[in-house]
């Protein structure tokens, strides 16, 4: 399971190298947040549309798919304004350059993955009171922290998680593990939480559009494996 790429295309075809997936034998799965913040996010789209992995949704590819939505209403209605905030001119002209294909490859991709009867992967992560069924996917691909009665609360502007709240996975029940994306708690290590005995939550966004690594886990051996 691949973390957060945001458009690190060397990186990823040089831990796609160290992993040496086996076609037919090892199953990839990628967490999403393909685009924005790196070199070449639309080479990160096509790269992993070739491979033909399994991949999730993220927060990211949500918004550029919201904006494409919006200008293809703007170009047949020249009086229809875009209500998103407005993109900057470089993430404009890479949501631009995504062809027809890449759009509907990334309106395919799902919120959330049950890998098998002990693991789930995700973008963000789940509100820890709520089932499966009830988790909504506007929610999955943004949760970071949760107040005490577990309700989803946003981060400051500044990226400060607000008083008296902690990250959703400190409170997960389980019974599944989960590996999760989004939250970069760190440029070298993933986080390991473990709520509840026998249960472990792993991050593996190490930030590496930011200066740290790109992060895999491999099961069933809970192995990372990173690039920087």
């Amino acid at each position: 399971i691949i973390g957060d790429i945001h458009g690190c295309l060397a990186e990823l075809d040089e831990l796609l190298a160290t992993l040496e997936c086996r076609a037919g034998i090892d199953r990839l799965v990628f967490l999403g947040d393909f685009m924005d913040r790196g070199p070449d996010p639309v080479g990160v789209v096509r790269r992993v549309r070739a491979l033909g992995a399994e991949c999730i949704l993220g927060n990211h590819e949500m918004k550029h798919l919201k904006w494409a939505s919006h200008e293809a209403k703007r170009r047949q209605n020249p009086s229809y304004k875009n209500p998103m905030r407005p993109f900057s001119d470089v993430k404009r002209a890479q949501n631009e350059a995504l062809s027809e294909d890449d759009l509907t490859f990334l309106r395919s991709l799902r919120p959330w993955l049950r890998l098998d009867s002990n693991w789930l992967a995700v973008h963000a992560g789940f509100r820890p009171d709520k089932p499966l069924d009830e988790q909504k996917t506007e929610m999955v691909v943004r949760i970071r922290n949760v107040d005490e009665n577990n309700r989803p609360v946003s981060i400051s502007d500044d990226l400060k998680s607000p008083t008296g709240s902690v990250p959703w996975a400190t409170r997960w029940k389980g019974p599944e593990n989960v590996v999760y994306g989004h939250d970069v708690h760190g440029l070298v290590e993933p986080r390991v939480d473990e709520p509840i005995p026998g249960v472990r939550c792993y991050g593996i966004d190490t930030g590496c559009c930011f200066g740290g690594r790109l992060t895999a886990l491999v099961l069933p051996s809970r192995e990372f494996v990173q690039v920087t």
